[in-house]
């Protein structure tokens, strides 16, 4: 027995020993772009080497969060600890390895950029970051994301030194996909973290389920799931409603000429988790009742904390709650209203594609069509008494 124990502990020590030494990821946290190449071409392997020399390894922690991030191709991996394929070749391909779906995400601008559209910054912020949900993410599916366009982005300049930058409208929507990329379902928005993971355990027991349908019988067979859904949906509904007005929206109405110029940007700048800067109400029949809604887990709280930077400000604790609320109401909207939307496409179109569910989403569900290339932030019926309309292409007003 004490042999065994002394074996344990040589053994313990020597693995301790080789991921402290591992060269690799000790280059990538460098910032070595062939090392980070290396680790990225291994998938999972090379995010839980990286996690295991951090734990072992005292690293410069900004470096460490910088190469785990280029790694897992999602900003903020250093919570997450989940890899990313961006090529949807590549995630069938290790779909099909693995015998798992594809948890595909769609979203404006770059799931590994700071300033992504507002929706996939919370993604990675409450969802990914919680524990849970990273472990069965990283267990049970082959994780995508791709871009819808490029997010929309605006700068205050308060003519003083001080500029505020906020993105503009958008959203994001994970897509259940099988091994091949044939869509199976779609979660729309934002989700409190107990709901988002209790969707794709569902997701991943649908994926199951058409694993046992019969070839010829798969589309009778979906049809028919996302019938069921919708009609659940239908006999409990309670949509929520959003009261949120803040100081630039109040303010509008008073004038009628700037409100028409400044209506449709103020409408869709993400100043927090809903438009506005904070949530002044939520409709009380949305959220009473709903405490799990609300919770976030402690590894998602000390990235809140930590993307704040000033934790210890009063102000802390209500951005906390007034967030909590904005999850609640969220996550009724989303499941009732426009999830309702996407059930009733599956339900009824024909031919299934990702293609044809995706541009359903965006153009019919979200109300944001790849055709307005302005996201309609660029009305026709009004003037601005700015020159060209204060449009810029490529460095030049438009004239």
């Amino acid at each position: 027995m004490r042999s065994l124990i002394l074996l344990a502990i040589l053994s313990a020590t020597s693995l301790a020993a080789a991921v402290s030494n591992d060269v690799v990821a000790t280059r990538a946290v460098a910032g070595d772009a062939a090392a980070i190449a290396q680790l990225r071409a291994q998938g999972q392997r090379g995010v839980d080497r990286l996690v295991a020399l951090h734990e072992r390894a005292k690293l410069d922690e900004k470096a460490y969060r910088n190469a785990i991030d280029r790694v897992c191709r999602q900003r903020d991996c250093a919570w997450s600890q989940l890899y990313w394929y961006t090529d949807l070749n590549a995630a069938t391909a290790a779909a099909r390895a693995q015998h798992r779906p594809i948890l595909s995400l769609r979203l404006l601008g770059n799931l590994d950029d700071d300033m992504s559209c507002a929706n996939s910054r919370f993604f990675r912020t409450i969802l990914y970051s919680n524990r849970e949900i990273a472990d069965y993410l990283r267990a049970n599916f082959i994780l995508h994301w791709s871009s819808e366009r490029p997010v929309p982005k605006v700068t205050i300049d308060f003519g003083d030194g001080r500029v505020l930058h906020r993105t503009l409208t958008g959203n994001s929507v994970h897509y259940l996909l099988d091994q091949n990329g044939a869509p199976l379902d779609a979660l729309p928005g934002l989700y409190a973290p107990i709901a988002f993971l209790a969707n794709v355990r569902d997701m991943h027991n649908l994926f199951d389920d058409v694993q046992t349908w019969q070839p010829a019988e798969r589309g009778i067979h979906l049809k028919l799931y996302h019938r069921a859904r919708m009609n659940s949906t239908a006999r409990g509904q309670r949509v929520s409603r959003l009261l949120s007005p803040a100081t630039a929206w109040d303010a509008s109405p008073s004038a009628v000429t700037k409100q028409g110029t400044e209506f449709a940007i103020l409408t869709r700048v993400s100043f927090g988790t809903s438009a506005g800067r904070y949530l002044r109400r939520v409709v009380t029949s949305a959220t009473s009742g709903k405490s799990d809604l609300m919770k976030l887990d402690e590894s998602s709280l000390d990235l809140i904390r930590t993307k704040r930077g000033r934790s210890a400000d009063p102000s802390f604790e209500l951005a906390l709650s007034t967030l909590r609320q904005a999850l609640a109401a969220d996550t009724l909207r989303n499941e009732y209203e426009l999830r309702n939307q996407i059930h009733s496409w599956f339900a009824n179109d024909e031919n299934v594609s990702f293609a044809k569910l995706n541009a359903f989403v965006y153009d019919e569900v979200f109300l944001t069509p790849r055709g307005d290339q302005w996201l309609g932030l660029l009305p026709e019926d009004t003037f601005t008494a700015i020159e060209a309309e204060g449009i810029e292409v490529a460095g030049t007003m438009r004239r």
